[in-house]
């Protein structure tokens, strides 16, 4: 119990820092652990995912004629055969719209 003088308590949970990396993808993915560096290995290439990713699971949906690679629900892109590189697709990402905020506004003391 937190006392009011008390800042921190240690938590009754045990933590398990592999709980939210294993992500799981459906039939037809093939996974992938990114390593430390922000890398994968497919088909005997590195292809780098990126540093954010690292310890992550991603996964690779082949398509008709190219491959694309997903994090959870999120298309990050293509990768492209020759060159080993992710391309991302204009369609891959939404684009947030700024929002709308109300300013409030205050009476001053002297008014």
């Amino acid at each position: 119990m937190k006392t009011p003088e008390q800042v921190y308590v240690k938590s009754e949970k045990l933590f398990d820092p592999n709980a939210d990396l294993l992500i799981a993808y459906p039939f037809g993915f093939k996974q992938r652990h990114v390593n430390d560096r922000g890398y994968i290995n497919y088909n005997g290439n590195l292809i780098m995912v990126g540093n954010p990713f690292n310890g992550f699971n991603i996964g690779i949906k082949k398509e008709s004629h190219s491959l694309s690679i997903w994090f959870a629900k999120n298309m990050l892109g293509v990768i492209d055969q020759n060159l080993f590189l992710i391309n991302s697709q204009d369609d891959s990402y939404k684009v947030h719209k700024p929002r709308k905020v109300a300013k409030k506004r205050y009476p001053s003391p002297a008014a």
